[in-house]
């Protein structure tokens, strides 16, 4: 057999498949610790930085020895490059077929009996219901897969109607569907249970590995390997899939299926809608009354108190959802579909409960439920028409590594940003992986001293201060227009975000603002553009790749620091100072260098890119934390402004 990493070097099966190849030896270092890996059945955390060529560093050791693989990576957009670009190439330089499948979460599948209650709830539709109706129906008939993303232009600017044709877990019917033989998802699902390959997001594998856990049900088949790309995502994503929520939308649906099927199966009964409609009142109610006190926020529900009005809306939420759930219960035996109902309520029952009890939204305390809320936190998450409560656990301590052992034989973690420094430890910690975990950094081959510099502007205000985002807009403008544009402007908040564009709109660029178009959208026409810069906040700082000379500067306007405010932040903090640690050297440094990396990222995508990094916030200067940010950061070289702006007369 030929060695897999033959297929990296010059005259091997990639230079012959991509004309761009280029020998990386850190690339070969990347492929070897994986084949190395695979053959012993143990697990490797590996940070791969920007150009290395991470996804055919796994794909083709796994491929090679014929492993059964499930390839997790954060967004569908990456999985369908890794799908229908990446996997096709490592084919063709292998020589063979695979049998792969491309899995989403359900609500990415047309649901026929969702559809059908749909229509019937649709007395009367309008005219534009009814060209979306007509247009859909003959999509389904043509549909292979019933993946909504070949119509995403059709469908994605309404995201109402979408939830409308797509199930969730607590709706499917499963097998008792009338449906089922014809179901888009068990359809996808069987084939991916037949597939050596399996590509999925990490929210869609989470809600395999909690289903497994459960030991009644699973999405994926048994694996070999399982890879985790873009594994920096995947501590919080975890966090949230162990949590228990329940939200708003889940209430609200509740309540209109149940009216839906009651006026179907048992009409004649007198008084139950009214306590249906008490009970969509009562969520209704809640969701204004937050909104009320704030537009969008969060707080730990211990504290939900603060708020008096959302506080007794809670109250009477509770008595209602009680009140419904007896009253649904009593009709529950008149037929199949109410019982499927009933059966949902009560699974919505034990979760309101499992969020609620141990936060005691009232005072009541156990020593079980001081237990529980000692290693989680119960949040109340809102924004304008949504909201969601969840109890999500602290840290994960050994439950990942009990998913580990059960789920498959290895673990590759890997990402452009895993380490702080030198160090795993954050990475390792937060998921609560073996400490002794097989550990790789292997530095991006970009020449970041010659393609790049790193300008702190050293004579703003402190980032608190009134003035500094004004201060910070008049130190970047000589800087882009010798740049001419061809920048972004990444802000740690809106707020920074707004008053920087409402500076900068009388200025000689060509601004595009995040919020103002979708993000697809505004990366297209900032690349079209001339002159142009892009002000963007978290969702920009990573996942956007602009190679080339339209993108010759990034300004990061200050130290990304998580809010202390955030409750998840607060009691993380709580628990590291619990255990004898600095959460400012465990929680907040790290999280910072973490999204630093990630912004300053953006700037060089390729060996021919140059470019200016520009940082706003001098506390990179005078703090004894800022080397270690600074030495987080690619290797540029730090230059004062007369060097800044020599470095882009000659080289930009």
């Amino acid at each position: 057999m030929t060695e897999v990493t033959d297929f990296f070097r010059q005259g091997g099966g990639l230079s012959d498949t991509l004309p761009s190849f280029e020998l990386r030896p850190g690339q070969i270092e990347l492929v070897r610790a994986i084949e190395k890996s695979l053959s012993q059945h143990t697990h490797l955390v590996a940070e791969a930085g920007t150009g290395i060529g991470k996804t055919f560093s796994y794909l083709l050791p796994t491929l090679q020895h014929d492993k059964q693989v499930v390839i997790s990576t954060a967004t569908k957009h990456l999985q369908e490059q890794i799908f229908f670009k990446d996997l096709p190439l490592v084919e063709k330089a292998l020589h063979k077929k695979v049998s792969a499948c491309l899995l989403k979460g359900r609500g990415n599948y047309f649901c026929h009996y969702r559809y059908e209650m749909f229509l019937g709830s649709a007395f009367q539709l309008n005219k534009t219901q009814a060209k979306k109706v007509s247009r859909l129906q003959d999509w389904v008939q043509q549909t292979q897969s019933g993946d909504l993303s070949e119509i995403a232009a059709f469908v994605a600017e309404d995201y109402a109607f979408k939830k409308k044709i797509t199930s969730t877990r607590e709706n499917c019917l499963n097998s008792e569907c009338p449906y089922f033989d014809d179901c888009f998802v068990q359809k996808v699902r069987e084939k991916a249970k037949k597939s050596a390959v399996v590509v999925v997001n990490h929210s869609l594998l989470m809600a395999d590995i909690v289903l497994k856990e459960t030991g009644f049900a699973e999405i994926l088949p048994e694996t070999d390997v399982v890879v985790i790309d873009e594994a920096h995502h995947l501590p919080k994503i975890a966090t949230q899939a162990f949590a228990e929520q329940v939200s708003s939308n889940q209430l609200l649906e509740l309540g209109k299926d149940t009216l839906q099927v009651y006026r179907r199966e048992a009409g004649d009964v007198e008084g139950f809608a009214d306590c249906v409609e008490a009970l969509i009142g009562a969520v209704d109610d809640l969701r204004d009354a937050l909104a009320d006190a704030r537009p969008n926020g969060q707080v730990q529900l211990a504290k939900l108190k603060q708020f008096k009005r959302a506080y007794q809306a809670f109250q009477v939420l509770m008595q209602v959802f009680s009140e419904f759930l007896h009253a649904l219960k009593a009709l529950a035996e008149r037929s199949s579909d109410l019982q499927k109902i009933n059966e949902r309520a009560e699974i919505t029952a034990e979760r309101i409960k499992s969020v609620f009890s141990p936060t005691a939204a009232d005072d009541s305390h156990n020593d079980d439920t001081e237990r529980q809320a000692a290693q989680s936190v119960a949040i109340l998450e809102w924004h304008a028409d949504y909201f969601k409560a969840c109890r999500l656990p602290i840290h994960l301590g050994n439950r990942w590594q009990n998913v580990m052992q059960a789920y498959a034989d290895s673990w590759l973690f890997v990402s452009a940003t895993l380490s702080v420094g030198q160090s795993f430890d954050f990475f390792i910690d937060s998921l609560g992986l073996p400490a002794d975990i097989a550990t790789l950094q292997v530095n991006s081959p970009f020449n970041y001293a010659e393609q790049s510099v790193i300008h702190i502007l050293p004579d703003l205000p402190a980032p608190n201060q009134h003035d500094f985002v004004p201060a910070l807009v008049d130190a970047v403008l000589p800087i882009l227009q010798k740049t001419k544009g061809r920048a972004f402007m990444l802000f740690t908040s809106y707020r920074n975000l707004y008053e920087a564009a409402e500076l900068m709109q009388n200025s000689d660029f060509h601004l595009f603002i995040q919020g103002e178009h979708p993000k697809s959208q505004l990366i297209d026409a900032f690349m079209q553009s001339d002159n142009a810069v892009l002000l963007g906040t978290v969702s920009f700082w990573e996942g956007v790749d602009v190679a080339g000379e339209k993108l010759s500067c990034v300004i990061i306007d200050k130290i990304p620091f998580p809010s202390p405010g955030d409750p998840m932040i607060a009691e993380q903090s709580r628990y590291l100072e619990s255990t004898g640690r600095s959460a400012f050297a465990h929680c907040y440094i790290p999280k910072a260098a973490t999204l630093l990396k990630q912004g300053a990222g953006r700037l060089i995508r390729s060996n021919h890119d140059t470019g200016v990094l520009i940082f706003g916030d001098n506390r990179m200067l005078t703090k004894s934390y800022g080397r270690q940010l600074i030495e987080a950061l690619p290797p540029a070289r730090q230059v004062d402004s007369d060097a800044l702006f020599t470095f882009i007369e000659d080289t930009l």
